[in-house]
């Protein structure tokens, strides 16, 4: 398992459609609908600079970034990989 944090970007005028699928995520993340490997373990939301910062468990970066491209979300999102320390 991989560990990887998301940060997502939108412009203001996809904040609400953010917002609709982020909230779509969640409730998959809370009812464990999420796909198979994949496990959403928070979002933080930066409202003010149109920014969240999602940090998953995911089989693979490639895996996530597949993912990614299958939700479409309204956004501009980087994937990067990161050691878990605490």
């Amino acid at each position: 398992m991989a560990n990887l944090i998301v940060e997502h970007e939108w412009k203001e005028k996809n904040k609400e459609e953010a917002f609709k699928v982020v909230g779509s995520i969640v409730e998959m993340a809370k009812n464990s609908k999420l796909p198979a490997g994949f496990k959403l373990q928070s979002i933080q939301v930066l409202g003010s600079e149109n920014k969240a910062i999602c940090n998953w468990e995911a089989p693979s970066k490639n895996d996530m970034i597949g993912l990614l491209k299958q939700v479409n979300p309204p956004t501009k999102h980087t994937v990067f990989e990161a050691q878990k320390l605490f």
